[in-house]
């Protein structure tokens, strides 16, 4: 079963979400900050990362970066799911890797689609 991570500061998006992809069949944990983005990715070791751009511990970006700073880390994709409409966020998000960007409110087939795309073409974190 694939592990996804979702970071997300709104606990009932949080929900949402991981409902969502259980009943998809995969095991979802939850990160409620960017603070805590590297420390739940080593400790779930997911092979994917849902991730909010808006919230607190420096913002889903700030995450990112950490994130493929950190070699055993680097390689674990991630999806943007944010709220902001700023237009430059998508540029920034794909810049840093981004196997997707959605805007909420977003289609849930088109994420899922999104997440089996990004599964089956990046490399995931080797299990320990």
């Amino acid at each position: 079963m694939k592990r996804i991570l979702v970071v997300e500061d709104d606990k009932n998006v949080a929900l949402a979400l991981t409902v969502r992809l259980r009943a998809a069949g995969y095991e979802a944990t939850v990160a409620y900050d960017a603070t805590s983005v590297v420390p739940a990715a080593t400790r779930a070791k997911p092979d994917l990362i849902l991730l909010d751009i808006s919230m607190p511990g420096g913002g889903g970006l700030v995450a990112a970066q950490r994130l493929r700073s950190l070699a055993p880390l680097a390689t674990i994709p991630f999806i943007v799911v944010t709220a902001s409409k700023k237009p430059e966020l998508k540029q920034e998000a794909m810049a840093l890797g981004a196997a997707a960007f959605f805007e909420k409110p977003y289609d849930a087939a088109e994420l899922l689609s999104a997440i089996t795309s990004a599964l089956s073409t990046e490399p995931t974190l080797a299990r320990a």
